[in-house]
């Protein structure tokens, strides 16, 4: 699908963008980090725009999982074009393609929210060095959850890099689906379990590779998993100062809504008005 070449100017137009973004000053309204065992992360680049520093769950065992969400004003998250829900370009280069993965090995996604031109990674140079300054590569590892194995891989930009690593979290089914375009992308791993804790096997597996902080990014179902089977640490969510999205459509559709417990909330002036961003830490079922 993409050679060298065209990956090359995918990422400048990426750069571009993000780079063109000016963001306006955050205030912080919540601030409770210190209650909670959780790390800083960015620079003093990251923190002057930030208003202080990014936080996550410290690593134990097993990934920290963070969830990032955006929703209109009514609380709903899907959308054709996610430009629509109102959060404007900061949170869109500031948070959801920046502070949210600077940290992160890896970002998971769901199959169906894959797209042809889909690729996650951090773009804005400022961000890229804080990520570099970690010791970790310019772009995070690429993971798609996909049970059945139904996804478009020749058609799919991130199967196409090759020095990015890929790993297909799917069943003994969906591996034998996608035995042969995987075949033939020694750099696509497919990490296969079945049952009802296959995600807690393959998130242990993973971080047996060195995928310690995973970014999940959507949609609504796999977020929600990864929430049921406890394995869910931080919920980042920016609410926009516009309503819209489809209706009904909040960013769990468990059965059993976590518990929240908010460690900060910040607002900035966007063109259409107050845009808010929370950071929850979830609390595991019993």
């Amino acid at each position: 699908m993409s050679g060298n070449r065209e990956f090359a100017a995918f990422c400048g137009r990426k750069t571009a963008i993000a780079s063109a973004a000016l963001f306006p000053p955050f205030k912080t309204v919540i601030n409770r980090a210190p209650h909670f065992s959780l790390s800083a992360i960015g620079d003093a680049w990251c923190h002057e725009r930030f208003d202080g520093p990014f936080w996550t769950s410290a690593v134990v065992d097993c990934p920290a999982v963070s969830i990032v969400f955006v929703q209109s004003r009514d609380g709903n998250t899907v959308t054709d074009d996610p430009s629509s829900l109102g959060a404007g370009e900061t949170d869109a280069h500031l948070i959801y393609e920046g502070l949210s993965r600077i940290a992160v090995d890896g970002v998971v996604v769901g199959a169906s929210t894959l797209h042809a031109e889909s690729f996650f990674s951090v773009w804005r140079r400022e961000l890229v060095d804080a990520r570099i300054a970690r010791g970790l590569p310019v772009h995070p590892a690429q993971i798609v959850l996909t049970r059945e194995g139904r996804v478009d891989v020749d058609h799919t930009r991130l199967f196409h890099v090759r020095d990015v690593p890929v790993y297909v979290l799917t069943s003994r089914a969906g591996r034998e689906r996608l035995a042969r375009p995987l075949h033939a992308r020694p750099w696509v791993q497919a990490i296969v379990a079945d049952g009802q804790d296959a995600l807690e096997q393959q998130m242990h597996e993973l971080f047996t590779r060195g995928q310690h902080r995973i970014s999940c990014i959507g949609g609504r179902l796999t977020a929600s998993s990864f929430v049921d089977a406890g394995l869910a640490h931080d919920l980042y969510l920016t609410t926009s100062p516009r309503d819209g999205g489809s209706p009904r459509t909040p960013w769990y559709v468990g059965n059993r809504p976590p518990s929240l417990e908010r460690v900060l909330a910040k607002t900035w002036e966007d063109i259409e008005g107050v845009v808010r961003f929370e950071h929850f830490v979830l609390q595991r079922p019993a």
